[in-house]
């Protein structure tokens, strides 16, 4: 809004003005520095890069050379903070920014042990800055998103699974508002919500049609959604397969009720769903067997209610009335339990 500064709401934003912040410097009695150099060891930020360089042109990064997208070797971005190519068209007052996917800061202080692809880079540490944690270290997707000291100060828990799904959502993550991630601790269902925000309906989805639907699905969309399944419904989609999975939705126990409501609201929309169920029916004399759940119980049940209507006609018609009407609140009360 005009005459306001705009407080950015996403992550993205926020790890942007960052960035920013790191070039920044008094020219004063400072001179400019060369680059902004930000080591990522790891690759975990790589996906969020080209999102970045549409705010900050200045943005380069190590890699194959491509110019189209900023990136190339040591010796192309050398030439550009030098601005000896006619590419490095960036504001003359803004700090070139150097991305380095795959590097430490160690390696790339250690000059005499440094790598021949990155020797034109290890003399810029001199006359650059570090965009690093306070304690030197890399800035992780956790260490950003917790620390309170350049960071966003967000609780984050930090066990594995929670960190898996944090980089499995990053693309995700980066454009949700921090006003929703305020004033709780996050885990890992927290992360994989991002990517299936309604995990009942993929579930549900999964089973009706397994390999159609995990070809729409990226790789972290696919792994969020294992985990997710885990997490919440104890079963893992790649190891169990789908007839498990559909064996548990019949049994209808735990948290697999609700997936059951959601299958007999819409019916119509999982066509495949009734073959996989009949393929995966639990035995009958199972404590916890529902045989409403199962089409071929159903299918006897219709059978069995057909045999029974024709023989009213051999009734008097008041036992046969009275036997249509016990006939058919059975019936009503078999579909109400699916």
């Amino acid at each position: 809004m005009s005459g306001q500064e705009h407080v950015p709401l996403t992550i993205l934003e926020e790890l942007c003005r960052a960035l920013h912040r790191a070039a920044e410097y008094n020219p004063q009695d400072q001179s400019m520095p060369a680059a902004v150099l930000w080591t990522d060891e790891e690759r975990h930020w790589e996906p969020l890069v080209p999102r970045l360089r549409e705010d900050l042109p200045q943005l380069l990064t190590l890699g194959p050379y491509v110019p189209e997208e900023r990136t190339g070797p040591a010796i192309w971005i050398r030439c550009m903070i030098d601005r000896v190519l006619p590419a490095a068209d960036w504001p003359k007052d803004a700090v070139p920014i150097l991305y380095l996917p795959g590097v430490s800061r160690l390696g790339l202080r250690a000059v005499e042990n440094c790598p021949r692809e990155l020797q034109p880079l290890a003399e810029l540490q001199y006359r650059g800055i570090w965009f690093t944690q306070e304690n030197t270290r890399d800035w992780t997707i956790l260490a950003f998103l917790t620390s309170r000291r350049g960071g966003l100060g967000l609780e984050v828990a930090p066990d594995s699974d929670t960190r898996e799904a944090m980089l499995q959502a990053l693309p995700k993550l980066a454009d949700t508002p921090l006003a929703e991630f305020r004033g709780r601790r996050l885990h890992a269902a927290d992360f994989r919500a991002l990517l299936q925000p309604d995990l009942a309906r993929e579930l549900l989805r999964w089973l009706d049609n397994p390999e159609a639907t995990r070809n729409g699905w990226t790789a972290d969309e696919w792994q969020a959604f294992c985990g997710g399944c885990r997490n919440q419904y104890g079963f893992d989609p790649e190891k169990d397969g789908p007839l498990v999975g559909a064996e548990k939705l019949g049994a209808r126990q735990g948290t697999w009720d609700a997936v059951w409501v959601r299958f007999s609201e819409a019916p119509q929309a999982y066509p495949k769903l009734p073959d996989l169920l009949r393929r995966a029916k639990a035995e009958e004399y199972d404590l916890f067997f529902r045989p409403e759940c199962w089409p071929q119980c159903n299918e006897r049940a219709e059978d069995e209610l057909r045999a029974a209507l024709a023989r009213l006609s051999e009734r008097a018609p008041e036992a046969a009335a009275a036997e249509f009407e016990q006939l058919g609140a059975c019936r009503r009360s078999r579909a109400a339990l699916a």
